[in-house]
């Protein structure tokens, strides 16, 4: 019995000592192992907030110094993706000013709408300078003959309005030069791509069928300076520089600047035209063509990139007779418009920069046009 208690006692002093030294390692281990997390996690949140900082002071240097270096150039610091990322971020800023704008416009419609006999006046156009009143504007039938539209430019316009009629009607769905990039209902825009010299000149076409609305409304509200700045959001003023006719004038227009790129102005001619229908089953043809011209009265300056354009909008009119003795409404009209854009922006502006662009306002631009054409004749006698 005494030989089996000491043997006991031999053996207790020794586990005791090992469950010591195994708690006390573990202890001893535990503590090293937490420590060896929290100091990982504490590398990555100091690279974190380095990371932060190097671009926070990147932009406020490019914001600091505003100069050539970081603005569009042949010598621009800012590489492709940086001035995509700055002018996405631009527009998405000026399309909430519009959107706050557009909210104060709806809600002061009824003040600021305009009479009907103002609208219900055909060829309608005012200036600052111009002495007579809507309610002494021209007649369909003046509008109509180009022989009574004479002034310098008037082969030149001839030759467009024939161009536009020849080639920007031609249906370029089956082509394989045109990608069609957006599509979004009747709304239909195709661009070939074109570069000369480096710079973008890619061809725009955009089909679209608005209800209730005419060709003759939608050429004249597109046409019309006075209800330019209710439509037209990219612009930030313009003036007109001369009127040649009653129905041509020359247009000088400085557009919003979008940083990082530079600003843009252009100096156009506009004209509005009546085709009329060679067949009787084919409808009369309204249009309005702009393009870039010169003028003493508006040379190029420093301050602007003059980008050169050729634009046109063409609209006809389809007509859904009524049941029986029905008064043809605006129920029973449709417009369809094509809209062709030859945009020359100059500058250095990216390719893929522009391309984004073009992509992205110019259908926004159509709706936006359209829509404000639909509220305006809403209510009021038909313009065919």
């Amino acid at each position: 019995m005494t030989t089996r208690t000491s043997r006991c006692s031999l053996w207790k002093p020794s586990l005791q000592r090992g469950t010591e030294l195994l708690k006390y390692q573990t202890q001893r281990w535990i503590p090293l192992q937490t420590g060896s997390l929290f100091f990982t996690e504490l590398e990555k949140r100091r690279r974190v907030e380095d990371a932060y900082k190097s671009a926070v002071h990147e932009l406020k240097k490019k914001s600091h110094y505003g100069g050539p270096d970081y603005e569009e150039g042949p010598n621009s610091l800012i590489n492709e993706d940086e001035f995509f990322d700055a002018v996405e971020a631009a527009l998405d800023r000026q399309d909430k000013i519009e959107e706050q704008c557009q909210s104060e416009k709806t809600r002061n419609t009824s003040s600021s709408s305009v009479s009907l006999d103002a609208y219900s006046a055909i060829g309608t156009h005012r200036f600052a300078n111009k002495l007579h009143s809507h309610s002494s504007s021209l007649s369909s039938t003046e509008l109509v003959s180009a022989l009574d539209d004479i002034h310098r430019f008037s082969t030149q316009v001839e030759e467009m309005v024939q161009n536009h009629m020849t080639y920007s009607l031609q249906d370029v769905g089956g082509d394989a030069n045109w990608q069609l990039v957006i599509e979004e209902g009747e709304m239909k825009v195709y661009r070939r791509e074109v570069e000369e010299n480096g710079i973008v000149l890619d061809p725009l076409k955009a089909t679209h069928s608005v209800k209730g609305v005419t060709g003759h409304e939608v050429c004249h509200y597109f046409w019309d300076t006075d209800v330019r700045m209710d439509w037209e959001t990219t612009i930030e003023n313009f003036n007109v520089v001369e009127k040649l006719s009653e129905n041509a004038i020359i247009v000088y227009q400085t557009h919003k600047r979008v940083w990082p790129a530079s600003q843009r102005d252009v100096l156009y001619l506009s004209a509005i035209r009546k085709i009329m229908a060679t067949n009787e089953n084919d409808p009369d043809t309204w249009l309005v063509c702009n393009f870039s011209v010169d003028h003493n009265n508006a040379p190029p300056t420093n301050r602007c990139v003059r980008a050169k354009i050729n634009v046109a909008m063409i609209c006809q009119t389809l007509v859904s007779p009524p049941e029986g003795d029905k008064e043809i409404s605006r129920d029973n009209i449709l417009c369809k418009i094509t809209y062709v854009a030859n945009v020359n922006p100059g500058g250095w502006a990216p390719a893929s920069v522009l391309r984004a662009v073009a992509k992205r306002e110019y259908p926004k631009f159509l709706k936006r046009f359209t829509s404000y054409v639909q509220e305006k004749t809403a209510g009021k006698p038909i313009l065919f």
